[in-house]
């Protein structure tokens, strides 16, 4: 796919909306900018964040988060 889109005078570029919605893009997503100074090219990446992982882990067995505090607490020194 090729699309072509313009620099602002603030030096901002839209991404299009294909791009956006195929890699998720949404507002506020961080992205890594790579520049290959041989090639003359701009590579841009989402970055991964940890909030993207949210829900994708399932527990093995529920535990009560009174008794997790509790164990914690016992377990483990306060600095």
């Amino acid at each position: 796919m090729t699309y072509q889109t313009t620099i602002t005078r603030k030096g901002q570029v839209t991404i299009p909306k294909d791009i956006r919605d195929i890699l998720r893009l949404d507002k506020g997503k961080k992205l890594e900018i790579e520049f290959e100074e041989e090639e003359r090219e701009i590579r841009i990446k989402p970055t991964q964040d940890i909030l993207d992982l949210a829900g994708t882990f399932k527990l093995k067995k529920r535990t009560n988060v009174l008794r997790a505090r509790e164990k914690m607490e016992r377990d483990y020194e306060r600095v």
